[in-house]
């Protein structure tokens, strides 16, 4: 009896273990470059510019700011023999308010800086999804994963994907 429950056992891991290779024939795989479609995208490329722009803008009021800072710093140092006290702390209390002021201005950027880039971030992801979702289904792909993900060591360039991402991404924004 033993050996009979045995055999069953045995039997049933072996038909259990062909049903897992059945399936294992049909599982379709993709791989996606994250930084190849950063470089290669139109799409991606363009928003990258506009933050740049955004970027340099603030850029230039920071730098107007620091200007007049250091206008007023050497002003301050060229005339401290010549002017009388009341104007010399009148100067400094402006240099410590303009200073103030730029290093106020200066987290602002920052953080506006860091929101934009997030906002364009989190807005890419989601329209990058949508596509290798799209793209998934209408190729009958299983699971797609980024080039860049742990574990992943190597990959042959059959199961990549990223140029028709790249295309479907760039043809969708325009």
């Amino acid at each position: 009896m033993k050996r009979i429950s045995l055999l069953l056992v045995g039997f049933w891991l072996l038909f259990s273990m062909q049903n897992q290779i059945v399936w294992a024939e049909s599982v379709k795989i993709g791989v996606l470059d994250m930084k190849k479609l950063q470089q290669n995208s139109v799409t991606f490329q363009k928003i990258r510019e506009e933050l740049k722009q955004r970027f340099n803008t603030l850029q230039k009021k920071l730098d107007t700011e620091r200007a007049q800072i250091a206008k007023i710093e050497e002003e301050l140092q060229k005339q401290s023999m010549m002017l009388s006290l009341d104007a010399k702390e009148d100067k400094e209390m402006e240099l410590g308010k303009r200073t103030r002021h730029y290093k106020y201005m200066y987290g602002e950027v920052t953080q506006e800086m860091k929101d934009a880039e997030f906002e364009a971030t989190r807005k890419v992801g989601k329209d990058i999804e949508k596509v290798v979702e799209k793209i998934a289904k209408k190729e009958g792909y299983t699971i797609i994963v980024e080039a860049g993900t742990v574990g992943l060591v190597y990959y042959d360039n059959v199961i990549d994907i990223t140029d028709r991402v790249i295309k479907a991404y760039d043809d969708r924004k325009q």
